[in-house]
C-alpha cells in the first residue's frame, strides 16, 4: 500500500500515455467502471476530442465533461471547473443541498503531454490545486514495452517531479510484467526510484478481441456488458476482467481516489 506523506481530501487522477494504442482509455473505463461500482461521487472530463471513450461509454452513468486541452486557454477553465465542483451546492436561501466533489479522472488525449507541460508550467497547477483546493494529483500512466514509453514516462517526470503521485500500468496486452525490459531495465527509472520517488506498478489484464470488439460495436460500458444476455461468453470474459482490474488496482487504491474501498 502507497503511503502518503501527507491526507488530501480531494483527488485528480489523470490518465495518461501520449500515444495511441497502449490501452489509455481502456484503464479510465475501468477506472470510470470501479467508481462507479463502489459508489464513487466523482466527476470525469475527456480531453480525448476526436475519440471521448469516456463520453462514448459512459455519459449515461455518470457525469462527463469534454476538456479541450489543445486550446490555448481552454484549459484555464479546468481549474475553475474543479474549484467550482468542489463547492457545495446551495439553494436560494444558501442552505446546503449537497456537498462539493472530492475525486475527478482527466483522461489525456495521444501526443498531449507538451500542451498538459505548458499549462501546467503556466498556471502553476500543481502547487495551486495543492494549495488552493486541497488537491492531490495522480498521473496514472499506461505502458507498452517500447523505449517510447519510458521516454514519455521520463518527459512526464521532468516536469511533474514530487508534485504529484504515480502509479505505472503495464498493459498485458503487450506481454507479461517481467517482458517489460526497456521500463524494467531503465537506468533513468532505477535513478527515480532511488530518489524516493514512488513509481508503484501495476499489470492490466488483456480483454480477448471478441470481448473487447462487441463492448465496442455496441458502446457498452463494462458493467453493461456483463449484464448483457446475447452473448454468454463476453458476458463471463467481462466480468473476469473487471475483477481482476479491481485486484490489480487495490495496492495503489489510495491514490487512485478509492481509499476507504474494500474490493
Amino acid at each position: 500500500m502507497i503511503k502518503e506523506s501527507k491526507e488530501y481530501s480531494r483527488r485528480l487522477v489523470i490518465v495518461t500515455g501520449d500515444k495511441g494504442g497502449v490501452g489509455k482509455s481502456t484503464f479510465a473505463r475501468g477506472l470510470v467502471q470501479a467508481y462507479l461500482d463502489t459508489h464513487q461521487d466523482f466527476v470525469a472530463f475527456d480531453a480525448d476530442m476526436s475519440n471521448p471513450q469516456i463520453k462514448r461509454f459512459y455519459e449515461n452513468e455518470c457525469t462527463v465533461f469534454p476538456l479541450d486541452i489543445f486550446t490555448r486557454g481552454e484549459a484555464d477553465l479546468f481549474l475553475e471547473d474543479l474549484k467550482n465542483l468542489i463547492e457545495p451546492v446551495k439553494n436560494q436561501d444558501g442552505e446546503i443541498q449537497s456537498s462539493g466533489k472530492s475525486l475527478f479522472l482527466l483522461e489525456l488525449p495521444p501526443q498531449s503531454m507538451k500542451m498538459f507541460r505548458e499549462f501546467a508550467c503556466e498556471m502553476n497547477f500543481f502547487e495551486v490545486a495543492e494549495q488552493n483546493l486541497d488537491l492531490r494529483v495522480t498521473m496514472a500512466t499506461v505502458i507498452s514495452r517500447t523505449r517510447d514509453s519510458v521516454n514519455q514516462l521520463l518527459h512526464l517526470y521532468d516536469f511533474c517531479k514530487g508534485q504529484v503521485d504515480y502509479v505505472i500500468v503495464k498493459n498485458l496486452f503487450f506481454g507479461k510484467p517481467d517482458g517489460f525490459e526497456r521500463y524494467n531495465t531503465s537506468p533513468s527509472i532505477k535513478e527515480i526510484k532511488e530518489k524516493g520517488i514512488g513509481l508503484p506498478e501495476i499489470s492490466m489484464a488483456d480483454l480477448i478481441a471478441h470481448a473487447y470488439d462487441y463492448l465496442d460495436l455496441n458502446n457498452f460500458s463494462f458493467s453493461k456488458g456483463i449484464l448483457q444476455d446475447e452473448r454468454i461468453s463476453v458476458k463471463g470474459r467481462v466480468g473476469a476482467w473487471m475483477k481482476n482490474f479491481k485486484t490489480s488496482i487495490n495496492p495503489v487504491k489510495d491514490v487512485l481516489g478509492l481509499k476507504d474501498v474494500t474490493f
